[in-house]
């Protein structure tokens, strides 16, 4: 080949060469980020049931109840006289791309201000090679663990779980 073809073949080659180190490099750190995320979530993550609280089943529809779950609304949205409420927190673990939270969600009795239970998950999103698409995300413990764990604060009484 002269040595006009291949300048030619390296300019078609480099822009080839640069997208596929690129995403390369943008896998790899997601990849290590999601190890990160992991890591905390095997630290603390999951959900911690301190009290759980019996429900007859006229309580339970009253609170709005579907499928086992009974729904608890943040301390702030919800109507005064609801029984349950949640507080969430999130701290920031890293503020860049990408970006890595931890999320608390305490589970509250507002008539004594007891804790029933505590939720804790980790969050990444971002990391991926410059796109118009939606970016990535990776979160722990799973969203449908955390939710079964959950219901587990409310028995309703006469059922199983």
């Amino acid at each position: 080949m002269s040595a006009v073809g291949k300048v030619i073949a390296a300019v078609l080659l480099a822009p080839v060469v640069v997208v596929v180190a690129g995403i390369g490099g943008c896998e790899a750190r997601k990849t290590y980020y999601d190890w990160q995320v992991r890591k905390m979530c095997e630290k603390d993550g999951g959900v911690v049931i301190y009290e759980r609280v019996a429900l007859s089943r006229a309580d339970y529809e009253k609170l709005g109840g579907l499928k086992g779950e009974v729904p608890i609304l943040e301390e702030r949205s919800a109507d005064p006289g609801y029984p349950y409420v949640s507080q969430t927190t999130r701290t920031n673990v890293r503020e860049s791309n990408p970006w890595i939270w931890r999320s608390e969600s305490v589970y509250k009795r507002r008539s004594d201000g007891r804790t029933l239970a505590r939720l804790i998950t980790y969050s990444r999103v971002g990391g991926d090679f410059p796109t118009f698409a939606h970016p990535s995300s990776f979160s722990c413990p799973e969203h449908t663990t955390l939710v079964s764990q959950a219901r587990s604060v409310f028995v309703i009484e006469g059922e199983r779980k």
